[in-house]
């Protein structure tokens, strides 16, 4: 955050894109019964987020696989 301008969170758009699919999937869907509910529920969404769910942009695998690959191969090429 301390190189974005603000007003300008188009600057990093892999943030916006994450911060919005939050939004629409979990939190304008959750209610928050106390602090540990949250942090339960966000888990659970980042753990479905990363492992369960592929990704356009990277090439329909989820950032999980995509890890997998970048370690074995060393490269982000596919």
């Amino acid at each position: 955050m301390d190189y974005i301008t603000p007003g300008s969170p188009m600057q990093n758009g892999f943030v916006d894109g994450l911060a919005s699919s939050m939004r629409d999937e979990l939190l304008n869907k959750s209610l928050f019964l106390d602090p540990d509910h949250a942090r339960n529920l966000i888990a659970a969404w980042m753990d479905d987020f990363n492992t369960q769910l592929p990704h356009s942009s990277l090439g329909y695998l989820t950032p999980a696989e995509f890890a997998e690959i970048v370690i074995a191969t060393g490269s982000r090429a596919q």
